[in-house]
C-alpha cells in the first residue's frame, strides 16, 4: 500500500468515526476536569483519632520484718525487707505497704483502700470456706503522678496461728488453709481529662507453717489508659493524581481540539472522488481473483472500445466472456481485452483519463506532445 492509499484510508475511518471520537474526547476532557477540579481545587480532609495523652496505674506490695532474736545469721533489731521467707522464731510481726500510683501528667484522683486479711480453706478449685479480718484504711485526695497512695498494714504471726488453730477446732483440718493479704481500692477522680472511677483489688498470697512465713508472688494492678481526640488534616494528592488529573484533561481537551481542526482543515473528510477510489480499492480486493496485472496496450489493434462505468460491471464482463482483467497500475486503467472490443474501466484519478476517453487511436507519446 502506498502512502497516499494509506493517507486516503486514515481520512476515510476519521471520517466516517470523527462523531464517535469527538464524544470520547470531550468525555475524557469532562472527567479530566472533574477529576483535576476533585484533585486540586477541593481540599479533601481526613479525621483519624490521636492520642494526645497516655498514663498507667499500678499498684505494688512491699513488706518486711524486724529481728525480734538475735542469731548467727541475723542481728537483732535489724530490719529486712522483701524477702520470700521470713522466720517464725526470728519475727514477731511482718509489716506490708500497699502502693498505688499512677502517670498521668494531669488530673488526680482520690482513694480509699481497705485492706484485710483473708483466710480461707480449699480443696482443689473448690473453696470450702473464708474468714476475713481487716487491716487496715486510708484515704487520699489529690493524688497526682508526684504522688503514691500507701497504706500500712501489720500481720501479726502469733495471730495468725492463733486463728488457724481456732478454725481448725471448729472445723477440723479439711483441705488446705491459704492466707493473702487483700488491698480493695476505690478510685475516683480524673487522669489525663478522662473520667475515673474503679475498683482494684490487689492480692499478696502466704503461706506458714511453725518455721516459715513465706511471701508467694502478688496478683497487683498494671492498668493503661489514654486519651484520644478527632483530628483533621488535609490529605495531599499524590503524584499519579497530580500529574493523571492534568493529563487526562489535556489529552481529552487537546484531542478534540486536534480532531475539530483536522475536520475543518480537510484532512479528516475526504472527496467524492477519493470516496470512489476507496470504493475502487474495495472492489479490486473483493474482485482479486479475476484481475491480473499487466499493462495496457494501443487501441490500434481493436475495432472498437468500449468504456465501463465501475469495477465491478468490468469483472462481471470478465466473467461472462471468461476472459481476465488486466490491471495497469501506471496507467490506473483496468481492461478486458475481447478479440473485437477492448472494456475499459478507467479509475478518476488515472493520469491517462483524457487520452484513453477522447484520443485513442494515438499512442501515448503523441498524446503527450499534442499541443491543445
Amino acid at each position: 500500500m502506498s502512502d497516499l492509499d494509506r493517507s486516503l484510508r486514515v481520512r476515510a475511518f476519521l471520517e466516517r468515526w470523527s462523531g464517535v471520537f469527538l464524544a470520547v474526547l470531550l468525555i475524557l476532557a469532562a472527567a479530566g476536569g472533574w477529576w483535576t477540579y476533585q484533585v486540586h481545587a477541593t481540599e479533601e480532609v481526613e479525621r483519624e483519632q490521636v492520642v494526645v495523652e497516655e498514663w498507667s496505674e499500678s499498684t505494688a506490695y512491699e513488706h518486711s520484718a524486724v529481728i525480734t532474736e538475735d542469731s548467727l545469721v541475723f542481728n537483732e533489731s535489724e530490719r529486712v525487707r522483701n524477702r520470700p521467707v521470713y522466720y517464725v522464731n526470728l519475727s514477731r510481726a511482718l509489716e506490708v505497704t500497699y502502693v498505688y500510683e499512677h502517670t498521668a501528667e494531669t488530673g488526680s484522683v482520690n482513694i480509699t483502700t481497705d485492706v484485710r486479711l483473708q483466710y480461707r480453706g480449699v480443696e482443689g478449685d473448690t473453696i470450702l470456706w473464708q474468714y476475713t479480718e481487716p487491716l487496715a484504711r486510708g484515704q487520699d485526695r489529690g493524688i497526682s503522678n508526684e504522688e503514691n497512695h500507701t497504706v500500712d498494714a501489720t500481720v501479726e504471726i502469733d495471730s495468725v496461728f492463733e486463728r488457724i488453730r481456732t478454725i481448725e477446732q471448729q472445723l477440723g483440718a479439711a483441705g488446705t488453709i491459704e492466707i493473702q493479704v487483700v488491698a480493695a481500692s476505690s478510685v475516683e477522680g480524673t487522669l489525663g481529662g478522662s473520667p475515673v472511677n474503679e475498683t482494684y483489688e490487689s492480692t499478696m498470697p502466704m503461706t506458714v507453717n511453725p518455721q516459715t512465713f513465706r511471701v508467694l508472688e502478688g496478683n497487683t494492678v498494671d492498668e493503661s489508659g489514654q486519651r484520644t481526640e478527632t483530628v483533621e488534616r488535609a490529605v495531599e494528592p499524590s503524584v499519579v493524581e497530580g500529574i493523571g488529573s492534568i493529563a487526562l484533561l489535556l489529552l481529552g481537551a487537546g484531542g478534540a481540539a486536534g480532531l475539530l481542526f483536522a475536520s475543518r482543515s480537510g484532512y479528516a473528510t475526504i472527496s467524492p472522488e477519493e470516496r470512489e477510489i476507496l470504493e475502487i480499492q474495495q472492489q479490486e480486493q473483493e474482485f482479486s481473483e479475476w484481475i491480473t496485472r499487466g499493462t495496457f496496450p494501443s487501441e490500434r489493434d481493436y475495432e472498437a472500445t468500449i468504456l465501463v462505468d465501475d469495477l465491478e460491471g468490468l469483472v462481471d464482463v470478465a466473467i461472462d466472456t471468461n476472459k481476465r482483467v488486466i490491471k495497469d497500475e501506471q496507467l490506473g486503467v483496468s481492461t478486458v481485452l475481447d478479440d473485437e472490443f477492448a472494456y475499459l474501466y478507467v479509475r478518476p484519478d488515472s493520469p491517462a483519463s483524457d487520452w484513453l476517453v477522447n484520443y485513442a487511436d494515438m499512442t501515448i507519446d503523441e498524446f503527450q506532445e499534442f499541443d491543445f
